[in-house]
Parts: structure tokens; sequence; C-alpha cells
């Protein structure tokens, strides 16, 4: 029998898939490939993923994947790492091995020294991703039959695979609302009443939800932890770079100045005279200073957000770190990050602890308080004249803003008409990714962004939503209104 006829009833079942999400309007695809970009100007401003439009997509809070200044920061030290003349040592292009093999390297051990420092964790164990970093730790921990693991219910979907990957029995897993300290503390409760004194517990969570926004009750959840024995592991993916020691007021839903600042980049060369307590940017487990909370088991810092490069971190105790290299697979089976990267991500703690870093912070959430004026008075008024409006700003101090639009063709439909006729670069979050009438779409506000941009969005965004109310059964959103 040939290959074909084998393949064959398999290829005809992924088609099945395919469709069924075709007709439930769930299918997903890769967008259009990059032209090139003409200048300077046009480079900062736009959306990597879609150039021809203005960045309110990416995660790259602090624009320094596309700052030119890190980039060349990145290439010095890089070239720093090579003499020209060292024929024994010449550059290497990729790490050549998993870490336990061919792929360590000082500079990799150097890095993790600096990372766990700066975390104030007496560990921390580089890996290729945040995906890799939560599926090892919640796949590789050594459960006995009575431990328990005790989720928010909107985790990300790398921690809920490691949990699906390990040794935990199903029953063993448990969901708490989202964001609910008392609702924790009720199922903490009940695991603790069908466990025996040696079981072991763990609370997972992120700091900042990457759907909602919004930032988890952490010294809350830490202490109920304490008092109930468990450890608490935070994802801290969408913390770093945007909160630290230096702006913990960021952390509410409050009012401040908005006079902007103008970011001329430079150098951090001046951040190792700088105390503790004044370096930002480092996440939201040290703005509350909960880095040394005897419940805290672990944190995991991902680098492919704020820091705008690739990769992972956990930092913890020694003991766990020894662990993972043990027993966490992707870890021990894994070609370990390249040198460049290693550089890059080393570079990129500078710049967000040190000038530019507190200026981009900054700015990013005076675009956030200027944002939400515009919606949350839009939304106000829209509701005065449409009292059966069912679109809703959802309450976030981060810079992931979410305006709920019922309905996936709804959501689909505002976010074609902002990125064809407005050039504005938004995507619709759709269910199942979040819950049915939950659909959104995610505004994501950055360094990069600029007043004007934020006030022509907010006002075509409006324009749609109104359009939506005035013309329900029309989905083809124009310029009309």
């Amino acid at each position: 029998m040939s290959v074909y006829h084998l393949a064959s009833p398999m290829e005809g079942r992924l088609q099945e898939h395919l469709d069924r999400r075709q007709r439930e309007g769930t299918l997903r695809s890769l967008m259009p490939l990059p032209k090139p970009i003409d200048t300077l100007e046009q480079s900062q401003q736009i959306s990597p993923t879609s150039p021809d439009n203005i960045d309110f997509a990416s995660n790259d809070y602090l624009g320094l994947a596309r700052c030119r200044d890190q980039h060349a920061s990145v290439q010095s030290a890089y070239e720093q790492l090579f003499s020209p003349d060292d024929k024994l040592h010449p550059p290497l292009l990729g790490a050549s091995g998993s870490r336990l093999l061919s792929g360590d390297s000082h500079l990799a051990r150097s890095l993790e020294g600096k990372l766990a420092q700066v975390h104030n964790r007496p560990g921390a164990l580089l890996f290729n991703s945040g995906y890799d970093a939560n599926l090892s730790i919640l796949s590789s921990l050594p459960y006995r039959e009575d431990d328990a693991i005790v989720m928010d219910e909107l985790v990300h979907n790398s921690l809920v695979m490691g949990v699906r990957m390990g040794r935990l029995k199903k029953e063993r897993v448990f969901l708490f609302r989202h964001n609910d300290v008392m609702d924790l503390k009720r199922v903490l409760e009940g695991v603790a009443s069908s466990s025996s004194t040696l079981a072991s517990t763990i609370v997972v969570v992120e700091s900042v939800y990457s759907m909602d926004g919004d930032i988890a009750p952490l010294k809350e959840i830490m202490e109920l932890a304490q008092d109930m024995g468990a450890g608490v592991m935070v994802d801290e993916a969408h913390g770093l770079g945007v909160y630290g020691h230096t702006n913990k007021q960021n952390l509410q839903l409050t009012m401040h100045e908005t006079n902007f600042p103008r970011d001329e980049g430079g150098s951090n060369s001046d951040k190792s005279t700088i105390e503790k307590k004044t370096i930002g940017g480092t996440g939201v487990i040290a703005a509350l200073d909960l880095e040394s909370h005897p419940a805290l088991l672990c944190s995991i810092h991902t680098f492919g957000k704020a820091a705008g490069c690739h990769g992972a971190v956990v930092a913890g105790s020694s003991t766990l770190m020894s662990y993972l290299v043990n027993y966490a697979r992707p870890f021990v089976y894994s070609t370990a990050l390249p040198p460049h990267s290693l550089i890059s991500i080393q570079q990129s703690y500078e710049s967000m602890m040190g000038p530019v870093g507190e200026r981009r912070r900054t700015r990013v959430f005076q675009l956030v308080k200027l944002f939400r004026e515009d919606i949350s008075n839009g939304i106000t008024t829209l509701k005065e004249d449409f009292p059966n409006s069912d679109f809703e700003l959802l309450p976030s101090p981060s810079p992931i803003q979410a305006i709920v639009v019922p309905g996936n063709k709804r959501c689909i439909s505002v976010c074609q008409y902002l990125r064809k006729v407005g050039k504005f670069d938004v995507y619709p979050i759709r269910s199942p990714t979040v819950a049915k009438g939950q659909e959104r779409i995610r505004i994501i506000l950055h360094s990069h962004n600029n007043e004007d941009d934020v006030h022509a969005l907010t006002t075509m965004l409006l324009v749609s939503l109104r359009q939506l109310m005035a013309y329900p059964d029309d989905l083809k959103l124009t310029s009309k209104l």
C-alpha cells in the first residue's frame, strides 16, 4: 500500500476539523507576509505582523523589539564576546546541544546568576520559552496521590497543558473563580479536607492576565496560601518589564497626570548605582515586595513580551532548579538558547531596569489612561442612545485593554473595519479562546504609540460599535456614521 493511501484517511479527517472551524468562525490562519519598510519613522510605529497598520496588537510593550538603540546594544555586547583573532573560539550561531551536553556555557550560568539576584531568589534556570517553562514545572513535579493543583480559571494554556502532561490525576486538579480570593479559600479548604498532612497543594496564577489585562491579588493569594500550607506559582509573562518597584501605583485603576515624556533612548550605564527599591521593570511580585514571601514556590518570567526577545527564566529555590535540571523534559531534551539570545536577554534587563525602561513605562501608562477615558465616555454615551448595548470595557489597569463585543462575527467585523479602514493592527479574541458571549477586541498600548493614534483608534472603534447597534443585521461596517 502506498504512503498516499495510508495518509488519505487522516488527511480527510484533518480537513473535516478545519471545515468545522470554518463554519463556526473560529478558523485560524497566518497573516500575510510583511512588505519592506522604507523609513525609520515607519519602522518604529507600525506593526511587525501587519506593516501597513499601526501596532495595537503586539506584546512589545516597551518597544524594545523594534528599537534600533536596543539592537545596537545587543550587537555591541555580542561582538565583545568573540575576538576576530581568536581561532579557538569562533562566534557561535547556535548552542549546539542541550544544557546537559554541549549547550552549556559560562554566559548562560552568569546570566542565570544575575537573574536570580534581580528577582531576589536563590536560583534561576533559563528555558527556551515561557510555554516550555510552564510545561516543565507542572509536568515534572513529583506528585503524590493526594496532592492538588488549584488554578485560576483563566490561566494560560501552557499552565493547563503542563498539568495535563503531569502525573496528577484530573480529580486532584481544581479551579477557582478568576481573581476571587474567597472562592480560592473555599477550594483550598475542600482540598485540605481530602488530603493527608503530607500532601502538597500548589496554587497556580498569573500576575497579569493576557485576555482581561487585570492584575491578580497576589498578596492576598500568598497570605491565604501560607495560612493553608500551600505554595504559589506565578506566571509573570505580562508583568515583566511593565511593573516593578517604581510603579506600584499603576497596579490600580487610578487617575494620574498626562504629561507625555519624549523617549530619547540613551544609555543605562548609570543603572549600577540605582538602589534596588528604585529599580523598575522586574514584575508585579517585585512591585508588591513579595519576592521573599514564604508561600512563593517560583515565578516564571517570559522574555517574548516587554523584554522584546525570546526565552524565559524560572526563579525559585536552588532545590527546585536542581530538580528541573534532572526531571524537566523540555529542559533536558531541548537544544539550549544560542549565545545571541542570551546577550539579548541580558541587554533587555539593562534597558527595562534602567532610565529607558522607566521613561517608556511612564508613557505607556499615560496612554492607558487616555485610552480608558475615551472609551469609557464613549460607551456611556452609546448606552444612553442604545440601552440594550452589550459592549463593555473591562476594568484593566495594564497596557492590555479589552472591549467585549459579544459574538464572533460581530467581533471579527469590527476588527476588519479597524484594520482595513483605520489601518490599526488589532485582533478579535474569539470563543473558544474566551467564553462564549465574552468575545472581545484586545487593544495593547505601547511606548511607541502616540496620543493622536490613540484618539483616532478610539474614535473609529466607537463609530463601529455604534453602527453595530444602529444596523444590527449589517456586519459589513463602513465609515457612513
